[in-house]
């Protein structure tokens, strides 16, 4: 009998301890758990805090697109220049703003309008024509984002999307934007195509100069400024100037010198307003 109650102290003793055990690692593998999802969770909300105060040397597109570049043999230097965003002419901001993101400075960093509009119209025409994407929805992809085309990176642009719209704030989010996208082949940073294409400072631009840059953004290694004959940059300078003057930024003798033809009538305003980049009319 007292050999049996030893033998049971024994199993006793021993369950206790991987009991005891068992609940270590548990705490342990949790507080791991924990300590790795908090890490997760601040590590892009530290690299975007990061971002209101400094600069970084190149975006993650930059860096792809000067890779692509080194597997195809060519060069990979690229232009670019940065500067505040007090340097970088109204006429520039106001014409980026009507031709990339007519909403930018209501929307929280989506344009469900937009995306719901590019939808329908890409539903209807069997191929992906337009897009809905926002100027911080450009920028997260541009600074952040690999090309790769999965659920992930979805999430991810949701997510920095949100929290670059918090911790930076629109004017800033335009200054990055204005300063890493892209505006010709291996140029970045509207200071450096302002001082390519018209030999100015990007501070300088007038209102035809900073409209024709504008107009280039939707393909910017394609085009430049000067392609008068090109009905993509001729559609894409219409939406503009059909923003800018639905929101008051030009009259009715800007329009007619940036479009040649007298102001839409209010039917108009409502389409072009909406307007978004149809990549089939590429030349």
């Amino acid at each position: 009998m007292d050999k049996l109650f030893t033998i049971g102290q024994l199993i006793g003793r021993w369950l206790v301890r991987i009991l005891v055990a068992y609940a270590v690692i548990c705490s342990l593998a949790i507080t791991i758990g924990l300590v790795a999802a908090y890490r997760y969770v601040m590590a892009p909300i530290n690299e975007i805090k990061a971002l209101a105060a400094s600069n970084p040397v190149e975006s993650a597109y930059m860096a792809a697109y000067r890779e692509d570049l080194r597997r195809q043999n060519k060069p990979d230097t690229l232009t670019h220049l940065f500067v505040p965003l007090d340097s970088i002419s109204k006429n520039l901001q106001n014409a980026v703003i009507a031709a990339e993101d007519d909403g930018f400075w209501v929307h929280p960093g989506f344009n469900i309008d937009a995306m719901v509009r590019a939808y329908a119209y890409n539903v209807q025409s069997g191929k992906i024509k337009r897009g809905g994407s926002t100027i911080t929805q450009q920028l997260v992809k541009n600074l952040f984002l690999d090309t790769d085309k999965n659920f992930e990176r979805k999430y991810k642009e949701m997510a920095y999307t949100l929290l670059v719209e918090k911790f930076l704030g629109k004017k800033r989010i335009l200054e990055l934007y204005l300063n890493y996208a892209q505006w010709g082949p291996s140029l970045f940073g509207c200071e450096a195509a302002a001082q390519l294409y018209f030999k100015k400072p990007a501070s300088q631009l007038s209102r035809y100069e900073a409209i024709r840059m504008a107009a280039l953004l939707a393909s910017p290694e394609r085009k430049n400024p000067f392609y008068e004959k090109s009905t993509f940059l001729s559609s894409r300078i219409q939406v503009i100037a059909n923003n800018l003057y639905i929101h008051h930024i030009i009259d009715d003798t800007g329009y007619r010198n940036i479009t040649g033809a007298p102001p839409p009538n209010d039917s108009t305003h409502a389409d072009s307003s909406q307007a978004q980049t149809d990549t089939s009319s590429i030349e």
